[in-house]
């Protein structure tokens, strides 16, 4: 399955010159899902979460800043500003700042999960308490999305 999502794909309005883009969607399969919690989340260079997957909810990241590496199910996918990339509950996943900008993005959590309880976090056995990124020299090429 792609992760990415082809947000100029997506429906977008224009408000007195101001141009909106709807980053989430209803599955089909899940009517009952509803977005759950926003979070605007960052990572220093170098840093970044613990690998870990949500059982009652998708994740889906919008990237506003910086460059991050996806790792997603054992696999690996970088992503820019503009980027957005759903990631399907239960799925296997940490995200990384790599390069030399402080990463900066949008977490969604979407699903059925109570609003008044945090949204279950399961960290992934053997996991390190701190994660760290997959480092690249600061003058590497910018990836590009997949």
């Amino acid at each position: 399955m792609e992760p990415m999502i082809d947000v100029a794909a997506i429906t977008e309005a224009v408000y007195g010159g101001d141009v909106v883009r709807s980053l989430l969607f209803a599955a089909a399969e899940q009517p009952e899902n509803r977005v759950v919690r926003v979070a605007m989340a960052s990572a220093e260079p170098g840093k970044g979460g613990q690998l870990h997957h949500h059982p009652e909810t998708d994740e889906i990241y919008f990237i506003i800043a910086g460059r991050a590496r996806l790792h997603l199910n054992g696999e690996q996918f970088d992503l820019v500003p503009d980027n957005c990339v759903r990631i399907p509950r239960g799925s296997t996943h940490r995200i990384a700042s790599v390069g030399t900008e402080r990463l900066r993005y949008l977490a969604f959590h979407v699903g059925a999960a109570d609003n008044d309880r945090p949204v279950a976090h399961v960290q992934a056995p053997g996991t390190a308490a701190a994660g760290s990124a997959d480092r690249e020299p600061a003058d590497a090429a910018a990836p590009k999305a997949r």
